[in-house]
């Protein structure tokens, strides 16, 4: 369904990264799942896909994360849409990736949400829609960059940590450089998870991020006992392997 919306607010979460607030002309109208994703049309028609950051109970003001890349001409229309005071039109809700009204576990089978760079923006709805459900499961953010400077709303991590007890989170930086002074966790994604986890045949996955690095990390974390019937991508939407394929 589409939507016009008022650009609220666009600030810089970091270097590279916007925070993007819509707020629909009709919010009433406005309805979407927890991982679901919206499409912004250009004055040309062209449309730009991303994810809803926000909690799907909020829907008079929808977040996304969008990164900027300017030297890139589809990117610069973008902002200049953004940023002209214009209304636009969306489209949602878009995407069979998200967190399910029915989702019905065992009370210790870890949730385990995995994303690398504004991937990050998913799973943020969906910390959101397990917070306010209140889920008791052992929930686990795993969030990659290259560098330590792609992360952001880390102080709301750490508060969401401080509040529920049952969220953790990690921040893995894959190419920490000496001058970033980065005293995380280093390496990629899978090694973070199977350092974790001895096994991963209980739990629920969901993962963010290229198709290159998506299906990457799940051949190695199926080897670590994960359940492909329990793992959940957009890329499996977009993106299908071939069948054929060898892992």
């Amino acid at each position: 369904m589409r939507h016009n919306c008022l650009v609220k607010s666009c600030t810089a979460a970091n270097s590279t990264i916007y925070c993007i607030e819509l707020e629909p002309e009709f919010p009433d109208q406005v309805s979407f799942a927890a991982g679901q994703y919206l499409q912004i049309y250009l004055p040309g028609g062209e449309a730009s896909a991303f994810s809803i950051a926000s909690s799907p109970r909020r829907p008079e003001r929808l977040e996304l994360n969008i990164l900027q890349i300017p030297e890139q001409a589809s990117s610069q229309a973008l902002f200049a849409l953004l940023r002209s005071d214009k209304p636009i039109s969306v489209e949602l809700p878009l995407g069979d990736c998200y967190l399910p009204e029915d989702l019905s576990l065992h009370p210790e089978a870890p949730i385990i949400l995995v994303a690398a760079g504004t991937g990050f923006a998913q799973m943020k709805s969906m910390l959101h829609e397990i917070f306010f459900r209140r889920l008791p499961n052992p929930v686990h953010l795993y969030w990659g960059n290259r560098q330590a400077a792609g992360f952001y709303h880390t102080e709301l991590l750490q508060n969401w940590h401080t509040e529920h007890p049952n969220f953790f989170y990690h921040l893995v930086v894959s190419d920490a450089q000496e001058s970033c002074q980065w005293l995380g966790r280093e390496g990629l994604l899978y090694q973070t998870i199977q350092q974790d986890f001895a096994r991963l045949d209980t739990c629920r996955l969901c993962i963010s991020g290229s198709p290159t690095m998506v299906y990457a990390t799940l051949d190695e974390l199926e080897q670590h006992g994960l359940n492909p019937a329990h793992t959940y991508s957009d890329v499996f939407s977009y993106a299908p392997r071939d069948k054929n394929e060898t892992k």
